[in-house]
């Protein structure tokens, strides 16, 4: 089995990790609260014969998804649609003015248990010459900055499924994003 890997910005609110078929995590507040509401900036598509709304990018600015426990109100970032994942580290560039400014609304179920599956198909190791390490081991982002080599790794997912676990146990699929 793999170490445990996710992306940095999820430190501090995983449960549980756990390799299936993709690595997996359960989420939870930094007080290991894991029933969380979901809130979101983006539309919601209809899928036929799916019961529930996924939600994708909203026509002006790329999707973005937080938790918040009801408890104590703390909020996190889940998914960022216009900073996090391979495309946007490397191939997409966003209006820095559009990402700041997106109100979230709440999803439409109730504090839920929050799953994460994470896909890491980029064989960093392979192409690690292709993105020219620096000696301090970083590398070059799209828009300028610097990442070190090893955060490139976890962070550089090219796929994120968010699923929340209804009253019968099981798992809904709310998320759906390719990002490479």
């Amino acid at each position: 089995m793999m170490p445990e890997k996710y992306p940095t910005w999820l430190e501090g609110h995983v449960k549980e990790w756990t390799e299936k078929r993709l690595p997996t995590v359960t989420l939870c507040s930094s007080t290991g609260k894991e029933l969380l509401e979901v809130w979101y900036c983006g539309d919601l598509l209809t899928v036929k014969g799916e019961p529930q709304s996924y939600i994708v990018d909203g026509d002006e600015v790329p999707g973005l998804v937080a938790a918040r426990d009801p408890e104590s109100g703390e909020e996190f970032v889940i998914f960022d649609g216009g900073r996090h994942g391979y495309d946007n580290l490397f191939c997409d560039v966003h209006d820095p003015s559009k990402l700041e400014h997106r109100p979230l609304k709440r999803y439409g179920i109730p504090a839920s248990k929050l799953v994460v599956e994470l896909g890491y198909s980029v064989d960093y190791e392979d192409e690690k010459e292709d993105f020219e390490p620096d000696g301090a081991d970083t590398v070059e982002l799209i828009n300028g900055e610097r990442m070190p080599w090893e955060q490139v790794r976890r962070d550089g997912i090219d796929y994120i499924a968010l699923y929340y676990v209804n009253e019968e146990g099981k798992q809904v699929q709310i998320l759906d994003a390719e990002l490479a």
